[in-house]
């Protein structure tokens, strides 16, 4: 058993439960390994994995036929369900029958917000939201070197975007190249969320690329979130196509001084919205300071105003401050380990304006 089933299992046992019903998709990845697609959206075949974990034995995963080999890969039980076919289509009622022989009548804890209500019927649950996404935030070792691999990706992806970017090329051109070049650094298809903006588009905090065509002198934000072996890396840069504007260059400045301010801050015992107006400062900008990586893209410690979060050691964090003004926005993002005594950088790509 994993130290992190170890630490669900106490979960359970702290709210008088037999076991645990891990219904989110990450906490599902988190807690037994599984990965499945996740690009192709919602299947019209089956429902999203669930997974039932008692002091018993393996974690059973409750999911289609489709998704025998991932679950034998992960090491756990399968409790399967009809997927594909060529017949009728009930992946509600398949899984409703499944999960009722998972549970097998055992009092659980569960991610209720994550469960169709259809499945509720005849369980004894009980909610643990909050619970698991906290014991979510601390990482194990097996589960660092899962993100140091998405991380490493993101370096790919942010060397190639600055390498080929020019004059004359459209966004959705650029983010072509450099999507290739993370997959083919992955050697296969690679979930992928991206900003990837230029000129003025920059001032509103980025969005997808599309087919503005950069221009010298622009600024092209560009935000890559990559998911390797069922966890996320994340990375953001903004960098110039030629020489940048002395209003480019201030807000860099602006924005690369509040995250070293945030950087230099980070220890165990910081709580989250104290580092949050550090590094906001006077920049006021729309989004949260920082955030939280694992099996989901935005997980906690959330970086954010309010947030009574405690830093810990073993959390990863992604830092990401901005300035945003006159449709131009500058931000910039590196990603941490919290050590004992500080963080580990584990970001490796260029900063540079």
């Amino acid at each position: 058993m994993t130290p992190r089933q170890e630490r669900a299992l106490a979960v359970a046992r702290g709210l008088g439960a037999d076991g645990v019903l891990a219904a989110d998709a990450a906490t599902v990845t988190w807690l037994t390994g599984l990965e499945i697609d996740v690009e192709s959206g919602p299947s019209p075949f089956a429902l999203a994995p669930l997974a039932v974990l008692t002091a018993d034995g393996p974690p059973i995963v409750v999911a289609s036929t489709d998704e025998a080999d991932a679950v034998e890969a992960a090491g756990c039980l399968h409790e399967p369900y009809e997927g594909f076919t060529t017949g009728p289509l009930d992946p509600l009622a398949g899984a409703a029958r499944a999960l009722a022989a998972a549970a097998d009548g055992r009092h659980l804890v569960a991610e209720l917000g994550s469960l169709p209500a259809p499945l509720l019927g005849g369980l004894s649950l009980v909610d643990a939201t909050g619970e698991f996404s906290a014991a979510r935030s601390v990482k194990d070792a097996d589960e660092l070197e899962r993100l140091r691999a998405a991380l490493a990706l993101c370096d790919v992806g942010q060397h190639e975007a600055r390498a080929r970017a020019e004059p004359g090329m459209t966004e959705i051109e650029l983010w072509g190249l450099v999507r290739a070049a993370m997959e083919g650094a992955a050697g296969g298809r690679t979930p992928l969320l991206a900003d990837l903006a230029s000129g003025e588009r920059t001032g509103s905090t980025g969005g997808p690329p599309g087919e503005r065509v950069l221009a010298e002198g622009d600024l092209v934000l560009c935000d890559l979130v990559p998911r390797r072996h069922g966890y996320w890396g994340d990375s953001c840069v903004t960098f110039a196509v030629g020489a940048p504007a002395p209003t480019a260059r201030e807000k860099y400045v602006r924005a690369r001084d509040a995250l070293t301010r945030g950087l230099d801050a980070i220890r165990p015992g910081l709580q989250a919205d104290q580092l949050d107006e550090l590094v906001r400062g006077d920049l006021r900008y729309p989004h949260h300071s920082g955030h939280g990586l694992g099996t989901s893209w935005h997980e906690e410690p959330r970086i954010v105003p309010g947030s009574e979060t405690v830093l810990e050691a073993g959390m990863v964090l992604a830092l990401e401050p901005g300035a945003y003004a006159a449709g131009e926005g500058v931000r910039v993002e590196q990603v941490v380990l919290v050590t004992e005594d500080g963080c580990e950088l584990l970001s490796g790509y260029a900063l540079d304006l």
